[in-house]
């Protein structure tokens, strides 16, 4: 599992990479052998061929949250847009560093 931000995970399996929402809570699930184990919520929110693809989508995401239960003129959409590339930037400018 990746986490892009407080918001967003991928995950990895054998032919996938999954954008995940985190959902910020936790639910019990009961397991074969009658034991409670605790997990983390998420939701789905795609499945991708390469990471490039997934991380697209997670910028694309955070673009819409941005726009979504309001009424916004062009001049504060472009706004918002901005300032979520912005956000984009700083956190992929983090992980150059991290990795350099």
């Amino acid at each position: 599992m990746i986490r892009i931000n407080d918001d967003w995970i991928i995950d990895v399996d054998e032919y996938n990479y999954i954008l995940k929402r985190d959902m910020h809570r936790r639910t019990s699930r009961k397991k074969k052998d009658g034991s409670v184990v605790e997990e983390d919520v998420y939701v789905n929110k795609g499945y991708f061929s390469n990471m490039e693809k997934a991380l697209e989508r997670v910028r694309e995401e955070m673009v819409r949250e941005g726009l979504k239960d309001a009424s916004h003129t062009l001049e504060t959409a472009v706004h918002t847009i901005r300032e979520v590339t912005e956000e984009w930037r700083r956190i992929t400018a983090n992980i150059m560093e991290e990795s350099a």
